[in-house]
């Protein structure tokens, strides 16, 4: 097992479950919206939004396109955001160029048409530990979606371990206990952003892992002995010629090259982990981290919708999920 396989994961996973929402939704007469704020001329963010807008169509959710020029431009945009009722949930593209802190704009935007998870509510949640709006479970808080989705993809594998060793009394490849087992393990996050280090170690510590957070503070031997001894190893830094030399990484360790530029050296960093999430141009399309990233925005969008629909017809889309992860986890089995 060396490159993960994110595009199975969606199809088997995330494909069904989606479009039955999308089905329930439309049947309540509820048409999920997605507000798209460009800030910047960022190549990074270009390539982003065009990602978001065919992951949309194809979930048939609205695009409601902003662009904003000046930080006044773009404070009317929230605010007409926050008043358009057909507008159910928004992104807005970080970082912006202006002389104002992001958060500013994180907590203008209204918290409950936040589908990045970054307004200081939903980030207070997350810090609690807090997954649902109701005491019964049905309406989902959403996260930051590429935190969200690393540990998705690790929640998955982890069920898929366990129930290979339900069927035959031991573990894929081998293995002597389950790796994707977070509780206790060692993670190390080469990132302190607030949409992928600072929640993705919230998370991580809300599943008992124990977590080392670096940023450009840490000292480079600091974060080469954490990524040594490390079970599970998140880099995200956006700096070209930025690597984690192969001799720091552990031989099982499980690995996500979440920069632009990567951080690992290819291809020798395949023969030196467990698996790897790797850089974008080392997969086909499809495959890479941000595909998952924008399968979590979907399912965050939809998480606003169903806040729109009764308590029923929740429960309908959750007990379909249910059952569509016994089948998803079934069919991943045999195809290993």
């Amino acid at each position: 097992m060396h490159i993960i396989d994110i595009k199975l994961l969606i199809e088997l996973y995330d494909q069904p479950v989606l479009k039955k929402n999308i089905e329930i939704l439309s049947k309540n007469g509820v048409k999920p919206s997605l507000a798209v704020v460009c800030t910047s001329n960022d190549p990074g963010s270009i390539s982003y939004i065009k990602g978001i807008q065919q992951a949309c169509d194809k979930y048939s959710i609205m695009i409601a396109d902003y662009s904003a020029d000046s930080i006044g431009d773009l404070e009317r945009i929230i605010l007409e955001i926050n008043n358009r009722n057909d507008i159910l949930a928004s992104i807005i593209l970080y970082p912006t160029p202006y002389d104002i802190h992001d958060r500013e704009f994180m907590n203008m935007l209204n918290m409950e048409k936040d589908v990045e998870g970054l307004h200081f509510t939903n980030l207070g949640y997350l810090v609690q530990f807090k997954k649902h709006l109701d005491p019964f479970g049905l309406r989902k808080l959403v996260i930051p979606p590429t935190s969200k989705g690393i540990l998705y993809i690790i929640k998955r594998y982890h069920l898929l371990f366990e129930m290979a060793f339900e069927k035959s009394g031991k573990y894929l490849f081998n293995y002597h206990e389950n790796p994707f087992q977070l509780q206790g393990k060692k993670v190390t996050i080469v990132n302190d952003s607030l949409s992928v280090g600072k929640s993705l170690a919230l998370m991580m510590m809300n599943e008992n892992a124990s977590v080392r957070v670096c940023q450009q503070y840490t000292d480079i031997q600091d974060i080469y002995h954490f990524t040594q001894f490390s079970d599970i190893l998140v880099s995200a830094v956006p700096v070209s010629g930025w690597h984690i030399p192969s001799k720091y990484v552990s031989k099982n360790a499980i690995i996500f090259d979440i920069a632009f530029e990567g951080n690992f050296n290819y291809p020798e960093i395949y023969d030196q982990c467990f698996c790897i999430a790797p850089r974008w141009d080392e997969t086909h399309k499809g495959n890479r981290i941000n595909d998952m990233t924008l399968t979590r925005l979907v399912s965050n969008t939809l998480y606003l919708a169903n806040q729109m629909i009764p308590d029923g017809e929740i429960k309908k889309i959750l007990q379909f999920q249910n059952e569509q992860l016994k089948l998803a986890l079934n069919k991943h089995l045999t195809l290993l």
